[in-house]
């Protein structure tokens, strides 16, 4: 089989997904990132791969919702 070697566990949601190749992470497959064909969590991808997130958030003065 092509994915033996992925060691899969009950993530603390109770879903099941793959442990983090590097750290030994629980995750669910969504919260996974593929890197050399294995599964890491966020934190050992940024730490491998030196990419962030391109996503800049903004503060606003006032909320919409609040008028």
């Amino acid at each position: 089989m092509p994915h033996d070697h992925i060691r899969l566990a009950q993530a603390p949601n109770g879903e099941i997904g793959p442990r983090c190749s590097m750290c030994n992470k629980r995750m669910t497959f969504g919260a996974a990132m593929v890197l050399n064909n294995n599964y890491v969590c966020w934190t050992c991808y940024v730490e491998a791969t030196g990419a962030d997130t391109s996503t800049v958030v903004g503060e606003t003065v006032e909320r919409f919702y609040a008028r």
